[in-house]
């Protein structure tokens, strides 16, 4: 899966200095994370698809009894509040603020930042329950390279298939990252 990967920067002011988000493509050539998990986000067919196969556990996750349609266009909305404010946090464009403040700590337990960390974005400005998940590796509080994403709706990533495989892409990158001395966001500009 990492062989062969690229880095590649999305979003942000700074290319040469690294910062900003940078985003996995697992395969030359091929959609990185970040517009492979905003194409399925944004795909009507694919969000009901998702939300048919997976309704017990929405109704759990939203605590009533949603149907298909609600459940979609809800996700949906979602899914544009959190991909503007990570746009907007990116490319600078809200004063002071950096994309460290939706991406936080993987595990709860964890909440001092450390080297390459293991974080997770969620929105919160549209509801207080959040289902989408834009998973990636911290470098630095202006810097984070997504490895993917997933609609969550179990409290551990372990508990279902699509979560987990997330939870395994985090932990290879991170660990690739690690073995290639990426330290700061200027590294990912020096990857092979």
């Amino acid at each position: 899966m990492l062989q062969g990967m690229d880095f590649v920067h999305i979003f942000g002011p700074k290319e040469k200095s690294g910062e900003g988000l940078w985003a996995v493509e697992y395969e030359p050539g091929t959609l990185n994370a970040f517009d492979v998990l905003w194409d399925f986000w944004t795909d009507p067919e694919q969000i009901r698809r998702f939300c048919k196969e997976n309704l017990e556990d929405l109704r759990m996750k939203f605590g009533y009894n949603i149907s298909v349609s609600q459940a979609a266009f809800q996700l949906m909305t979602e899914a544009q509040a959190l991909m503007r404010m990570i746009v907007d946090l990116a490319k600078g464009r809200l004063p002071g603020k950096t994309l460290q403040e939706v991406f936080k700590p993987l595990h709860n337990w964890q909440p001092y930042l450390q080297e390459l960390q293991l974080s997770k974005a969620s929105d919160r400005s549209i509801t207080s329950n959040p289902k989408l998940r834009l998973y990636g590796i911290r470098i630095d509080a202006t810097t984070f390279v997504v490895t993917g994403g997933a609609i969550k709706l179990t409290n551990r990533m372990e508990d279902r298939p699509h979560t987990h495989e997330e939870l395994k892409k985090l932990q290879k990158v991170q660990e690739w990252l690690r073995r290639s001395g990426v330290c700061f966001p200027e590294d990912l500009n020096d990857l092979p």
